[in-house]
């Protein structure tokens, strides 16, 4: 869909058209739904998360000030649902575990679920790479080659100049490549 067919839908859905709003929903769906599942790692969260972006974008359509694209506009907001579910299941994780460590009484290192998910779900060693990145260095990699955005597009969603994204994207091929060597190196 090209700019002006976007802009006439994002106007129609200021106004009160709900079949441009199903519209808008239905073609933006997907790509939210696939950059929540790269970054979420479940499906069933990332469909409540691209659900919650979506309806936050709905709802602040007059709150868009116009100076990105929609899409990108949309990425932002998806990418912020994202790390608040992420910093949720971090704080989880973290009171199982002393949860976990009290009623146990030995304080061992017990393997979290998500661990037990992690190795049963990463036989690709290029996605466990993606995954041993830090929160800002596995976003810009998601965004630039699952989402396939520009870097002007990423640097516009996640806030941060063009040169941040191509210094954030070159510290993550580094540190991609260390994981992947020493994959190679264990084998």
């Amino acid at each position: 869909m090209d700019q002006s067919n976007a802009i006439e839908l994002i106007g129609r859905c200021r106004a009160g058209d709900q079949s441009a709003v199903e519209s808008l929903v239905r073609m933006h769906q997907m790509p939210v739904y696939r950059l929540a599942v790269s970054m979420l790692d479940d499906p069933a969260e990332a469909d409540d998360a691209t659900q919650d972006a979506l309806a936050a974008a709905i709802s602040r359509l007059d709150t868009s000030r116009g100076d990105s694209s929609f899409t990108t506009w949309l990425y932002a907001i998806a990418l912020n649902v994202c790390r608040g579910r992420l910093r949720k299941r971090r704080a989880r994780e973290r009171l199982v575990k002393v949860l976990e460590s009290l009623i146990r009484g030995s304080g061992q290192n017990e393997t979290l679920p998500e661990q037990v998910a992690i190795r049963r779900e990463t036989d690709m060693a290029l996605w466990r790479a993606v995954r041993a990145l830090d929160d800002k260095l596995r976003e810009v990699i998601i965004l630039r080659y699952f989402q396939e955005l520009r870097l002007e597009d990423i640097a516009a969603t996640v806030g941060v100049s063009e040169r941040a994204i191509r210094d954030r994207l070159h510290r993550a091929h580094e540190r991609m490549r260390g994981v992947l060597a020493e994959r190679v190196d264990s084998r």
